[in-house]
């Protein structure tokens, strides 16, 4: 079954940058997708596209077969942010339960599910803490907890890492396997490779806004660091070969 499914999904902000052009992506049930690109290439547009944070120029973008302009679907996904945003007055666990009673969760079994997804992300020691205390990193696993409290089938990161040390992001890694295990789909936007490889399935490499590439690592006899750093600047060096060649041809009509 398709979870993420976008035709030509295209979006051109005020002033006319084009951030996104003609997206063409099919996420299957159960995968852990890797979304790459450096900066600028269009991956958090995508991500805000799929949330219905912004509205396409064009194209259209499906999630559990459903458009995403509808709400049905918003149950079965959990989002991380790249810059997590809570409500510090809380303690972790304080601010577990406003969030589940904020989705609705019954007592009993939001109070179930705040342990264990506390015990999920390594924060069931730091619960009691008030969130003003936390540091980037707890930040961040605090906000998973939240995105993974309704038991979601879908979760979507956008650039998850970002605030965390090494020790933080080998413990990602994990949670990403973790998940992948018990059947989540999971989408991964990031720049930041040595997080990818060791849990995708899948890669997809943005540049300018557009789809370069699309890898299947599952074919792969061995996947690692450096050669999923070789697949992503070689990807990216030929797109600026081809635009080098390209402006040179047009130089040479004129």
């Amino acid at each position: 079954m398709s979870v993420i499914f976008t035709e030509n999904l295209s979006k051109r902000y005020k002033g006319g940058t084009l951030a996104l052009k003609n997206l063409n992506l099919e996420v299957r049930e159960s995968e852990v997708f890797g979304f790459i690109g450096p900066n600028g290439s269009g991956k958090s547009t995508t991500i805000h596209l799929l949330l219905n944070f912004i509205r396409p120029s064009g194209g259209s973008a499906q999630l559990f077969g459903e458009p995403v302009i509808g709400a049905r679907h918003r149950k079965r996904l959990g989002y991380v942010p790249e810059t997590i945003s809570l409500h510090t007055y809380h303690n972790g666990r304080g601010l577990l339960n406003f969030y589940g009673q904020l989705s609705g969760l019954k007592s009993l079994r939001l109070k179930r599910r705040i342990e264990e997804v506390l015990q999920f992300v390594g924060l069931q020691n730091d619960a009691k803490r008030r969130v003003s205390k936390y540091s980037k990193g707890m930040l961040q696993r605090l906000g998973l907890a939240q995105a993974l409290l309704h038991d979601p089938e879908l979760l979507i990161f956008d650039e998850p890492t970002s605030n965390m040390d090494p020790v933080g992001r080998r413990e990602f890694r994990e949670l990403v396997l973790d998940l992948k295990k018990q059947g989540r789909t999971v989408f991964i936007s990031s720049h930041i490779l040595s997080e990818l490889g060791a849990v995708c399935d899948r890669v997809a490499i943005m540049q300018s806004g557009e789809l370069k590439r699309l890898e299947d690592l599952r074919t792969w006899n061995d996947v690692d660091d450096s050669s999923l750093e070789k697949l992503f600047f070689d990807t990216i060096e030929q797109e600026r070969t081809d635009q080098a060649s390209s402006h040179q041809s047009e130089s040479s009509d004129q």
